[in-house]
Order: C-alpha cells, then structure tokens, then sequence
C-alpha cells in the first residue's frame, strides 16, 4: 500500500491543476475481496467456488492495478438541501442528509484500471460464462478497494457512509467536475462518455463526510 502527495511527483505535477491531491495505491494481495458481496453478485452461497470462479479470479487478480485519487475539503451547507464544495455546488436532499454534522468532506475517485475493461471485452466475445464470472468478481473486487481506501484515509476520524453520484438525486452528470478536480484522467485514467459514465468501467467515485 502507498500513500503520497502529488507534488512528490514532478513528472506528473506539470499537467495537473490541483496540487492538493492525495493517492493510494494497493495490491492486489492486500484487499481482500468482500465474499457476501462476490456470492450476491454471482447469485452463490458466501462459500460457493468452482474452478471457473477459480480461474476468472486468478486471472483477474493479474490484471487489476487499484489506485484511488482523493482530496479533504471543507463543504458549506447553509442553503437548505445546498452542498457547496467549492469544486461543486449540488443540490441534493439526498447527499445533504448523509452529509448533516460535516463540515468537511473526502472526495475520492478509485480505479480497477483499464485492463480488466480489456479482458472482460474479450471475454464477452469468447466466452459468456467467463464473461459473467470476471464482470461479478471485478465488480466486488473495486468495491472492496474502496472500503480499504476508505479505512486508509479516514484513519481515526468519524465519517459518514460514502454516497456517489447517481445514487438517489445525487445527479451523475456532477462526474465530471468531480473528475476535473480529481484530476482523474492524468492520476487515474479515467474518463467519461456522453452518458457521464467512466472507463475504466470497474471505477467508483464518492463523498465521504468528516463528522465534527
């Protein structure tokens, strides 16, 4: 696991807007993926292998390369159902429940990288089963990264539960801005289509509130 700032990075510092910018970074050996959150996506009991599971989750554990971007900053909330995080202003019952109490919040963005976009394109033309399996475990796999990126930099602090856009009225198109600030295509690789979607396709972005 590596923690750093980004202006450690000079190669990198050029191209980037935002020097506040903290990343993690992990093995795969080190996120465990969440077994109840494998067996719901793959419809198995928690204990459930075969060697297709077998096999799609060795493979894939070859090609994921876990990195999150992630920024502390404060967030204003003094217009009813208003959260101004400077980046961003959104309107969002939603988000302005999860975050009451905060007075600052993480912002992150996290990545499975775009080889297992890759695979998992030849897959669907090769083999369906296969296809189905890998999307399943991916899916787990990067969800799991974000509960060990969440504990990494949350440390002893408080927070609320993490909430992204597209969840309730937390509207998706707020991806884009929440992108820029990140500078998630230069750190991370990731970037959005028309439809405010990412790609790499295993990629989470959230908010997390800092309790006071």
């Amino acid at each position: 696991m590596l923690i750093l700032f980004v202006k450690m990075s000079e190669e990198r510092t050029d191209n980037l807007k935002n020097t506040d910018i903290m990343l993690i970074t992990a093995d795969t050996r080190n996120v465990e993926i969440d077994r109840n959150e494998m067996a719901q996506r793959l419809g198995t009991k928690r204990h459930f292998e075969d060697d297709l599971i077998r096999k799609c989750t060795q493979n894939l554990m070859n090609l994921i390369r876990y990195k999150c971007a992630y920024i502390r900053v404060p967030v204003d909330m003094q217009t009813e159902y208003v959260c101004d995080f400077g980046f961003m202003r959104v309107k969002s019952i939603n988000l302005y429940k999860n975050l009451q109490g905060c007075r600052e919040v993480f912002a992150m963005a996290l990545t499975a990288g775009l080889a297992v976009d890759r695979e998992l394109a030849k897959l669907r033309i090769v083999s369906q089963a296969e296809y189905f399996v890998t999307d399943a475990i991916a899916s787990a796999a990067i969800d799991s990264f974000a509960d060990y990126a969440v504990q990494k930099m949350k440390g002893n602090l408080r927070c609320c539960p993490r909430f992204s856009p597209g969840y309730g009225d937390f509207a998706l198109h707020f991806q884009q801005p929440f992108l820029e600030r990140l500078s998630a295509q230069a750190l991370l690789g990731i970037t959005l289509d028309q439809s405010f979607l990412m790609s790499p396709m295993k990629s989470i972005t959230a908010i997390m509130g800092i309790k006071q």
